[in-house]
């Protein structure tokens, strides 16, 4: 029998708090009753709870506010350092697409490339990258990164991985009565 998923409040144990899957909303209410910040992604929200949870302590994040930089006139092209140019992600976009195509979407491999190449790589750096990847995808033992918050898609992924005959409907029921979710 599985365990009856516990309410979220003041007296939730860290293992029960550890052992179920939580909707980032759910999260950010319960931060929201207990006064800590629901600023952030779902994994920092989860750590600042945990953190009250072990201590009862209320830390406070360091709010900083990035100065507004003047934004560049000078069209992106390919030899253009990324970050470099204070550009929107519609921009930034459209010129990937301009290049690309419209297949051309954001991925994580790409988001992380963006964030760890900043002031180093350029745009026609980050067109290879895209490119790159694409090959990857035509592998069949490729395995898309899924980020570590979204453990329903994770669990969905190897759940049609391990249950071959098996539909996403049936993946959607088992979710739900797993011990994680219900």
């Amino acid at each position: 029998m599985y365990n009856k998923r516990p309410n979220l409040n003041k007296s939730i144990s860290i293992k029960d708090f550890k052992d179920f899957y939580w909707l980032k909303v759910e999260l950010v209410d319960f931060c929201r009753e207990i006064g800590i910040s629901s600023r952030g992604g779902k994994i920092e929200i989860a750590n600042r709870i945990t953190e009250y949870l072990e201590t009862g302590k209320v830390v406070k994040i360091a709010t900083t506010r990035k100065p507004k930089l003047p934004k560049t006139t000078e069209p992106i092209t390919k030899d253009t350092i990324i970050g470099i140019e204070y550009r929107t992600y519609k921009e930034k976009k459209e010129f990937l697409q301009s290049v690309i195509g419209n297949q051309f979407h954001f991925t994580i491999h790409l988001l992380d490339y963006f964030k760890y190449n900043t002031g180093k790589k350029t745009y026609g750096d980050l067109i290879n990258e895209w490119y790159k990847e694409q090959e990857l995808k035509k592998d069949p033992n490729f395995i898309k990164k899924i980020a570590p918050q979204f453990e329903y898609n994770t669990y969905i992924r190897d759940f049609m991985k391990d249950n071959p005959n098996k539909t996403r409907n049936d993946a959607i029921k088992y979710w739900k009565i797993n011990p994680h979710y219900s």
